[in-house]
């Protein structure tokens, strides 16, 4: 899990990453950040960063990442789970 990349975005900082692993589960594209897959992209992203308010940062990470937001999420793994193990 990108925590650092929610932790920026949690306090109004958009964010450019690689897009790798959980990158793409964290970053809103040019809402909250960029993903790119090579040093080219990454410039042509940093150029554009402004565009990215820090306020829409924090309102996804609000969204997404809250307690209740996650543990809804959870729940309903687990419940998958627990409905395929019973049939």
């Amino acid at each position: 899990f990108g925590l650092v990349l929610t932790e920026a975005n949690a306090a109004g900082v958009p964010v450019i990453a690689k897009d790798l692993g959980s990158c793409r589960e964290v970053i809103a594209v040019r809402q909250t950040g960029f993903l790119v897959h090579n040093v080219n992209e990454a410039v042509h992203a940093l150029q554009r960063i402004s565009e990215i308010g820090g306020t829409a940062c924090r309102e996804h990470v609000r969204q997404s990442f809250s307690i209740d937001t996650m543990v809804d999420g959870y729940e309903r793994v687990y419940a998958g789970i627990l409905d395929r193990q019973t049939n």
